[in-house]
């Protein structure tokens, strides 16, 4: 049996028609140590940003509310030690095809969640305990995406012996949602506006991410780079 593999996962973007494209990203941690180190960096963080703002307090980082300097302190400390993992999927909404038919968005989702966890489960041997965004704008019924994320994940080779929790939480209280939810928001505005030095602030910590479809996407930021 291996250790307990915690991952966070958010999105930037919708999966509508506004945009290009949409971002799924993972925070994934194998160590207590980095759970809990990650919960203090956002804490503090808030903390910090409060009293910049001259707010009482900040219950929530919000990717889409910070400047660039306030990124990059966060990200710098987030990524500086080697116990958090980032994974991202890239979604070129123009090249879907179930999207351009307009079929349930959420179905849609779903699919693109079980890519990022195909590639999550696959990377590490342990249990899993996945946790999503709870007011996630994509999702209609969050009962089908936990059951479809744990029905896959069952049906993995290498999880059969072990343990895989699916869960939705409300990233207010859950520190390290914030964590997610500020590499998808990074990931989207490198895509977004094709300034690949938002990809260079989470780089070191990258270990898996992802084009789809690969074959049509445009905009890559990722060919013929050293990610």
């Amino acid at each position: 049996m291996g250790s307990m593999i915690t991952a966070y996962i958010d999105e930037s973007g919708n999966m509508g028609c506004g945009g290009k494209y949409f971002v799924l990203a993972a925070a994934v941690f194998d160590t207590a140590k980095g759970l809990t180190r990650a919960k203090r960096i956002i804490r503090k963080e808030q903390q910090l940003l409060a009293k910049e703002r001259n707010y009482d307090t900040i219950q929530e980082i919000k990717s889409c509310t910070l400047k660039f300097p306030e990124r990059q302190r966060i990200l710098n400390k987030l990524t500086a030690k080697p116990d958090i993992d980032i994974f991202y999927l890239v979604v070129d909404k123009t090249q879907v095809t179930l999207l351009q038919e307009q079929k349930p968005k959420n179905l849609v989702y779903n699919y693109f969640a079980k890519l990022l966890t195909d590639a999550i489960f696959q990377r590490y041997h342990g249990d899993f305990r996945i946790v999503f965004d709870q007011r996630s704008t994509a999702v209609k019924s969050m009962n089908s995406l936990t059951d479809y994320i744990t029905i896959n994940a069952y049906t993995t080779s290498n999880l059969v012996r072990h343990h895989v929790e699916v869960f939705q939480r409300d990233s207010k209280t859950e520190y390290n949602l914030q964590v997610a939810d500020l590499i998808a928001g990074t990931v989207y505005k490198a895509y977004h506006r094709q300034q690949p030095h938002f990809l260079n602030l989470i780089k070191s910590r990258i270990v898996n991410l992802g084009e789809f479809p690969y074959s049509q996407f445009d905009g890559s930021l990722i060919r013929g780079a050293d990610y």
